[in-house]
């Protein structure tokens, strides 16, 4: 399985989230994926600092001939002030600073200019349905690929997007929707093969200290996994209240290569773009394209996709964890 993915990885950085390389991990170490190339949008970190971080997990994984390809430094439309100052602020407090003390920081440079959804079109057009995208990061890559050539996708094999909330409580915006709703739109109306992940479904997953325990001792790519999760997991129990971290990215990748681990449904989804608390909110409508009722609505003729509704948590674990461990020996 021939695979892209495009994410805003954070290991090593203070207070950022580490899913982003899970999934890298996972991808890496399961025995049937070539991992074609990694590019990297703004979101979860800066752009250049995502840049850094994934060549950083690439080369302690040993598998520096994977490209790593620096993409969109912001997003289509959206000021990205506001959410740079929430997700940047948190990393510079004393305690950020206390938890990630032995984790050693990751180099920092200059990324380069912004190829990534040059090389997707590349890669998707030069192999028609053989390249499966998954998208962990704001869809602003993506969003750019399909302006440069709108026939990817119907030419991608499968278009995997962690990303969006339905119906959480207390979850106005899901950051990689927030961080680039115009991408969101343009990305989940395009007519792509897409199955969507979605937090509602995320947050159901949880993976606890005593999960990365096992994978210590297997091989440099699951210690530096474990030494860089442990830290977040800790974070998140003081500022959460939560039992582990959410597994949002390794989600997509496990059901690329598992389907069985979720249940799905088929819905047609749009991003809603103009409303005042909604901004960025995807919104589900039947397959069929029947609905109870739409006066005054204008619902968009666009292609229904796979939605996640459903995980069974202890086997995401388990996948996770036992091929990560099959990876170290």
């Amino acid at each position: 399985m021939r695979v892209i993915i495009d994410c805003d990885p954070g290991n090593t950085i203070p207070a950022s989230d580490v899913d982003d390389g899970l999934a890298l991990g996972l991808a890496l170490a399961a025995p049937d994926v070539t991992l074609e190339a990694v590019t990297v949008v703004a979101g979860n970190t800066p752009r250049d600092v995502g840049v850094a971080v994934a060549h950083d997990l690439l080369d302690r994984a040993g598998a520096r001939d994977v490209p790593v390809l620096p993409g969109a430094a912001a997003p289509l439309v959206e000021d990205p002030a506001p959410w740079r100052a929430d997700l940047d602020g948190r990393r510079d407090t004393q305690r950020a600073r206390d938890l990630w003390r032995d984790v050693p920081a990751t180099p920092q440079a200059a990324a380069g200019d912004p190829v990534a959804a040059e090389e997707i079109v590349r890669r998707v057009a030069a192999s028609p349905g053989e390249i499966h995208l998954v998208a962990v990061g704001p869809l602003t890559n993506v969003a750019l690929a399909l302006r440069l050539r709108p026939q990817i996708a119907t030419e991608l094999a499968s278009l995997t997007i962690m990303g969006g909330g339905f119906a959480v409580p207390g979850l106005l915006q899901e950051l990689n929707f927030g961080y680039d709703p115009e991408a969101a739109h343009a990305v989940l109306t395009s007519g792509a093969p897409i199955t969507l992940v979605p937090y509602d479904v995320t947050r159901l997953t949880t993976l606890t200290l005593a999960d990365i325990d096992r994978l210590q001792g297997h091989g440099p790519l699951a210690g530096y996994l474990a030494d860089t999760t442990r830290p977040w997991i800790r974070w998140v129990a003081e500022a959460r209240g939560l039992p582990g971290c959410h597994l949002h990215d390794p989600l997509a990748v496990a059901v690329l290569l598992e389907p069985g681990l979720a249940t799905r449904h088929r819905v047609r989804v749009d991003v809603e773009l103009r409303g005042t608390l909604t901004r960025a909110r995807p919104i589900e409508w039947d397959a069929s394209g029947r609905v109870q009722r739409a006066t005054g609505l204008r619902l968009p003729d666009i292609e229904p996709i796979d939605v996640l509704d459903g995980v069974d948590n202890d086997r995401l674990v388990s996948f996770l964890v036992e091929t990560l461990v099959r990876a170290g020996r």
